[in-house]
């Protein structure tokens, strides 16, 4: 019996790698058939999850919603807040906790917590950093594709 050929993966570009295009490819990452794609996400900071409105670390800029509403995971709510509860990050930070209860962390921590969550992703390959600026994209002669 012959083997079928191997499948041919479709190749995902995500541009930007601040929260929307980290949570995008976490999204893709974790969907069922996953195997099936290669996911690439053009950023050209270092690091993935925090892009401009996560990565300051000026201690001041504070998260404008309390973590509680705050989550990468629409179905899980409190997916931010548990990871908060057990970052350790509130008990260095006792001014992000407001009179009554709510918490309002570092922006910088929620950056964190997106990256924390596509680095097990990046890891395994399933993801890949492209660290630089995509300058234009074009379709390809064939009309089939997109060259970034």
């Amino acid at each position: 019996m012959n083997a079928l050929p191997p499948a041919r993966r479709l190749r995902v570009a995500i541009l930007g790698g601040g929260f929307s295009g980290a949570a995008v490819a976490w999204h893709l990452a974790r969907a069922p058939q996953s195997e099936c794609l290669s996911i690439s996400v053009i950023e050209p900071r270092p690091a993935l999850g925090g892009g401009l409105a996560y990565s300051s670390e000026e201690p001041s800029h504070r998260v404008n919603v309390p973590a509680v509403r705050m989550s990468m995971a629409p179905d899980d709510p409190q997916h931010f807040a548990r990871w908060l509860a057990g970052s350790g990050e509130l008990e260095h930070d006792p001014d992000a906790i407001w009179k009554n209860g709510d918490a309002f962390p570092r922006r910088r921590v929620f950056g964190r917590y997106v990256a924390e969550h596509l680095a097990p992703y990046l890891g395994s390959g399933l993801v890949h950093h492209v660290e630089g600026s995509a300058t234009r994209v074009t379709r390809d002669a064939s009309g089939a594709g997109w060259t970034v």
